[in-house]
């Protein structure tokens, strides 16, 4: 059985592990941070997590998971279980749990806790947010006080990002709930978390949570996090008055975007005024390798070859991070081979894009559009009606394409019908489309690359993979990274994919969707940015945590 000792956070130092201050440092401590609260408008409070409405603030600074999925750094993190491991045959996954857990109410947090919540799941398929149990889990099982199994019918050791985003509650409070998913009476949490509900705080714009004097991780003074005191949510009527709070200086960590964000935030206070934008979700030309001209790989390298991402997202204006070729984020750019990356890293060239087509057969007509047997590559280039962002850039693309003589004619089309059934059904050639990127590369290409998923033209596809890209060694490089729990051999086989994927070309990395991120250093110092992104900053999950057990205010 292999064990697995997850490094943490800065925040997860020697004394949070062993509970003692030998190593004490000066910090500083105080202060609550303003943050914009992620659901606009009305405030209506409801700290239920098996809720679909939930606020924000329930998960994680109240109800904790086991581990920490850290997106932006690929790795599972300790944080209600010290360490986890796996069984020899790979279908048991054991988890051993901190034993100086107490819920808030002075109960200690163990094992009965954690069965207990899976079951709920298990028994309810609308408290199965993280939809686990269609995961081939079959038992949850209280091996000791602080251990327990999670024993599964297959082999699956992806699994742990979701097993991630199971907030674990407290047997002896919602083990006396009737209905959990519906229950409103919630309104003091029993949570793990370091945070509190401030009683009497709560209106329809603002709510206060406050410290946990007794939460269970350590700071470097050897006393419990986190530093600050508390947090605010402050809630607006739309994005443009929370964008207006955010420019004022009224919240110390904002959410939305901002146009011309240098102008309207930064020269505001260029001390203390930041942002950081990492990559979120993958936006890319969806190309139909399920038919002609498309299932020829020239003509897909030609189309890569005469898009200009990083154009495209200047216009766009939006914050929008431009994608390499290889289609992965910046943070994994050192798993594409340098084989790879010396062979097909092509930068934006309209002169080889065109020299491609002709290898294809294609050349230009007498209209400039390159046609092949009587059939020009003229086409729809679908994208949802009223999505001003994509609309700016396929109009940018049908610009860049035109120049090499590809027609691509932007056609605006309802979401989520037609649109959609369009590209499920193949009733389509190009079109503007988007993944989730999700925990690594993996969930990434598993959503877009299978050919299980696959359909002929005219039958529905599933997942992401109405691009009906067919590939036996990519499936089997992607079905043998969910069979491995060596990080070495996810490596090389995520390898293998990436280097199928940049020498295919079966769809065109456009950009990665923008997580929104300002933050002020006026009041508060410690926030993740891009010299130190120990964290993506989003105010959603368990990802804004290791941001608020860091943040300590300014002296």
């Amino acid at each position: 059985m292999k064990k697995y000792f997850v490094v943490g956070l800065v925040l997860l130092l020697f004394i949070s592990l062993f509970g003692f201050s030998v190593l004490a440092e000066e910090v500083n401590r105080g202060g609550t941070v303003r943050v914009t609260a992620s659901k606009q408008g009305v405030l209506i409070k409801n700290f239920n997590p098996f809720s679909p409405n939930a606020l924000h603030a329930t998960f994680g600074p109240m109800y904790e998971t086991l581990v920490f999925a850290n997106s932006y750094q690929g790795e599972i993190e300790p944080w209600l279980a010290k360490e986890y491991s796996w069984s020899d045959d790979l279908k048991t996954l054991t988890f051993h749990l901190r034993e100086n857990v107490k819920w808030n109410d002075g109960e200690s947090f163990n094992a009965d806790d954690v069965v207990f919540t899976l079951n709920l799941a298990k028994e309810d398929k609308a408290l199965d947010q993280a939809a686990i149990w269609d995961q081939g889990l079959v038992a949850v099982k209280k091996v000791d006080d602080y251990t327990v199994d999670f024993t599964f019918d297959r082999v699956n050791t992806t699994i742990l990002p979701q097993i991630g985003s199971i907030y674990i509650v407290p047997e002896h409070i919602w083990s006396k709930v009737d209905d959990p998913s519906k229950w409103t009476g919630n309104e003091n949490p029993v949570g793990t978390g370091p945070f509190l509900f401030e009683e009497g705080s709560f209106t329809a714009q603002s709510f206060r949570l406050e410290r946990n004097p007794n939460y269970w991780q350590m700071g470097a003074d050897g006393k419990p996090l986190p530093y600050i005191d508390g947090v605010q949510y402050i809630s607006a009527t739309g994005n443009s008055q929370a964008a207006m709070k955010i420019i004022s200086g009224e919240v110390d960590w904002g959410t939305y975007f901002l146009a011309n964000i240098e102008k309207t935030f930064v020269n505001r206070d260029p001390e203390h005024n930041h942002y950081w934008l990492p990559e979120g979700n993958i936006v890319y030309l969806n190309l139909n390798n399920g038919q002609e001209p498309f299932s020829n790989r020239t003509v897909r390298r030609a189309m890569a070859m005469a898009i200009d991402q990083q154009e495209i997202t200047t216009i766009m204006g939006s914050g929008a991070v431009p994608a390499a070729n290889f289609g992965v984020k910046k943070g994994y750019l050192d798993l594409v081979p340098d084989a790879v990356k010396e062979k097909y890293d092509w930068p934006y060239d309209p002169a080889q894009a065109k020299e491609l087509l002709n290898e294809a057969g294609y050349t230009l007509n007498s209209d400039g559009i390159m046609e092949k047997d009587g059939q020009e590559l003229s086409f729809s280039l679908y994208v949802p009606t009223g999505w001003t962002d994509w609309v700016t850039a396929v109009e940018a693309i049908h610009t860049q394409l035109l120049e090499v003589g590809v027609q691509a004619s932007v056609k605006q089309v309802a979401w989520p019908s037609p649109f959609l059934d369009n590209i499920t059904n193949g009733d389509y050639n190009m079109s503007i489309d988007y993944a989730t990127s999700g925990f690594s590369p993996y969930f990434q290409f598993n959503n877009i690359l299978p050919s299980r998923l696959s359909a002929p033209v005219g039958e529905a596809a599933t997942g992401h993979s109405q691009l009906r890209y067919m590939n036996e060694e990519v499936d089997e490089a992607l079905a043998g990274y969910s069979r491995t729990e060596s990080d070495r051999v996810k490596d090389k086989l995520m390898e293998e994919v990436i280097t199928h994927f940049t020498r295919d070309m079966p769809m065109v990395p456009l950009f990665f969707n923008p997580i929104w991120f300002e933050y002020s250093t006026r009041n508060f110092t410690g926030w993740p940015n891009e010299d130190n992104p120990y964290t993506a900053p989003h105010t959603a999950g368990m990802a804004k945590m290791p941001v608020f057990l860091n943040l300590q205010p300014v002296e």
